[in-house]
């Protein structure tokens, strides 16, 4: 984990202050170790003609370890658990949360108007954990028919090595006359992806408007590259559930076979074949599934598929078995499963 930078320290600091969450390494982490690597995310929104800053931050397996509302007015937790945390102003007309669930981070916020959004906001994370944080602004309006639009700025990662592409938004209504407008970024570093989705939708029967900011990254890396490019000694890390740090070592090898070289946090299981390893810490359901693999241009792709932060239900339907996983797309209405239950 290589999120050890400003926005922990600030993040914790600004918690202490307003007394809001404290929570250990828990056990039922709740996030896969991708997104626990950011150490949390920030948002602005742009709520109530003022801005709302809202600070989350994780601890290593995961967990919300803090939120920090700014200002807080007269906003309240009503919920605070390791995987959510709830808050509502006193009036009970908007409500803010923060999920962390799978390979998901999550900041949402529901008030009565889409007028309760119009403005600009700003996202931002160490997305790779690499200590740079990336920025993202967005602008929310409100068309003649009152109609949610978005708008997103130019990203900016200080990194050189993180890449991106705009998502462009796009538009929506479904059969009961509820609009959306919703966009994004992929980012993208050696190997891995990562995406950012910020939606805005309106409950034409009510006029209710639901903002949500949603990161997600799975632990999936893949390289590819010219035969021999991609041999020598690698590492896979992550955590078990109980914060325990673990790495598997491994080689591969010119000819593109991937041969186990040890492990460290724990014992290990591994199974071997012609296509790569696959390595099991006993006891958990921690592990990764590595190889290599020939393309037709004569290219090589190195395919890690990691297994981190299932440590409860909510991962299990998370299969690790085959390669359907490799298009790992969060654009489309995946998203959409968990967005009215705030």
């Amino acid at each position: 984990m290589k999120r050890l930078g400003s926005r922990r320290a600030r993040g914790l600091a600004a918690v202490v202050a307003l007394g809001l969450l404290t929570f250990p390494a828990a056990a039922a982490a709740n996030t896969s170790e991708p997104i626990a690597q950011t150490g949390g995310m920030m948002t602005t929104l742009p709520l109530l003609g003022t801005t709302l800053t809202v600070d989350v931050t994780l601890d290593p397996v995961g967990n919300i370890s803090g939120v920090t509302l700014t200002p807080v007015g007269d906003f309240a937790s009503t919920t605070t658990e390791p995987g959510i945390v709830k808050f509502a102003n006193t009036a009970g007309t908007t409500k803010v949360t923060v999920r962390a669930k799978g390979d998901r981070l999550s900041i949402s916020a529901k008030s009565a108007a889409l007028a309760d959004f119009v403005g600009a906001g700003t996202w931002s994370a160490d997305v790779f954990g690499t200590n740079a944080d990336s920025t993202v602004p967005y602008t929310i309006g409100a068309d003649g028919s009152g109609s949610p639009t978005l708008s997103i700025g130019t990203p900016t990662t200080p990194d050189p090595s993180i890449t991106w592409e705009l998502k462009p938004p796009s538009t929506d209504a479904d059969d009961d006359g509820d609009a959306s407008a919703s966009g994004g970024v992929i980012f993208a570093h050696d190997g891995f992806t990562k995406r950012l989705k910020i939606s805005i939708e309106v409950d034409q029967e009510d006029g209710t408007a639901h903002l949500k900011i949603t990161l997600s990254g799975k632990d999936r890396q893949k390289l590819t590259a010219a035969p021999g490019v991609l041999a020598g000694a690698r590492t896979w890390s992550a955590h078990l559930c109980d914060g325990t740090a673990v790495a598997v070592n491994y080689t591969v090898g010119a000819d593109g076979t991937v041969t186990f070289d040890s492990a460290t946090g724990g014992t290990v299981t591994v199974k071997t074949s012609d296509h790569g390893i696959h390595v099991r810490f006993d006891g958990t359901k921690v592990g990764v599934k590595i190889r290599v693999r020939t393309n037709e241009d004569g290219t090589s792709t190195l395919v890690v598929k990691g297994s981190s932060g299932k440590c409860g239900d909510a991962e299990d339907s998370d299969s690790h078995d085959g390669d359907a996983e490799d298009s790992d797309s969060h654009d489309g209405d995946a998203e959409k499963s968990d967005s009215h239950d705030d």
